[in-house]
């Protein structure tokens, strides 16, 4: 299975990156759907909750990521 493409830019001026990846279809469509019963939610904030969640999962102990996490169990309806 070929692995998917990925770019990223940054913007050092804000301290954010810019992401471009290819999901499977399946992915994609289960994501739309998800936001489309939550309208106060936005695609960069979904992926921002469940990379922090991840990430949090894995170890990762940095404050920032920590925050992430946690404003993402309020944020969810």
């Amino acid at each position: 299975m070929a692995s998917p493409a990925t770019t990223c830019s940054a913007d050092n001026a804000s301290g954010r990156w810019g992401l471009e990846i290819e999901l499977p279809v399946d992915l994609l469509d289960a994501m739309q759907s998800f936001l489309r019963r939550r309208p106060g939610l936005e695609v960069d904030q979904l992926l921002q909750i469940a990379l922090a969640q991840f990430l949090v999962q894995q170890g990762v102990a940095q404050p920032e990521v920590r925050e992430l996490y946690l404003e993402g169990l309020f944020i969810m309806p």
